[in-house]
């Protein structure tokens, strides 16, 4: 598959799509982030050479192009018949089921295994001038029970609107919030 990204030729191989096409991120930065994750773990040479030639590939291109080469790859790109990986379905049912994509944090993300997260939330950010985010964006955060009670003060002084809480335990569970805290407050 050759991409054609605003003058610049892009050459994808099987592997290269495919692992783009099970990518999470909204952003450059956290599917960068999610390919060198597989460089590094990935238990197959193949795999994990992909990866770095896909990331060698991507650092060229802006916020913009990447995510417009993911959206694509997305949209358009089918695996082949045969096994998939739990990964590949995934991608496959969030394709089919258009869902919005978050940014912030992946419902995957390492943070939501560190053993001090005890939070999740799911905001939009009202303010122009957040501290986290631009108007309009919604994300997905995991946090410490410090950070959860500063992201209830921001909700207080209307930078962001908290639109859902989940409560993770140490080994990275989420547990529905059934409490009517100020997050909840609409």
């Amino acid at each position: 598959m050759q991409i054609m990204q605003k003058g610049k030729d892009m050459d994808l191989n099987e592997m290269e799509k495919r692992m783009l096409y099970q990518t999470e991120g909204s952003e450059r930065y956290t599917v960068m982030h999610e390919l060198m994750m597989a460089s590094r773990y990935a238990k197959n040479p193949d795999r994990r050479r992909a990866a770095d030639s896909l990331m060698d590939k991507m650092r060229s291109l802006t916020d913009g192009e990447c995510m417009e080469i993911v959206h694509d790859i997305w949209r358009n790109y089918r695996l082949p018949q045969g096994g998939r990986t739990i990964g590949e379905m995934i991608a496959e049912a969030r394709q089919r089921s258009g869902a919005e994509q978050l940014k912030g944090h992946d419902i995957m993300a390492l943070e939501r295994f560190d053993p001090e997260v005890r939070h999740m939330v799911v905001f939009e950010v009202i303010s122009g001038d957040s501290f986290v985010g631009d108007k309009g964006d919604r994300m997905r955060l995991f946090l410490t029970d410090a950070g959860y009670r500063k992201f209830q003060d921001r909700q207080k002084k209307g930078e962001i609107k908290i639109e859902d809480h989940m409560k993770v335990t140490p080994d990275g569970h989420l547990l529905h919030d059934h409490s009517r805290g100020s997050d909840r407050s609409r």
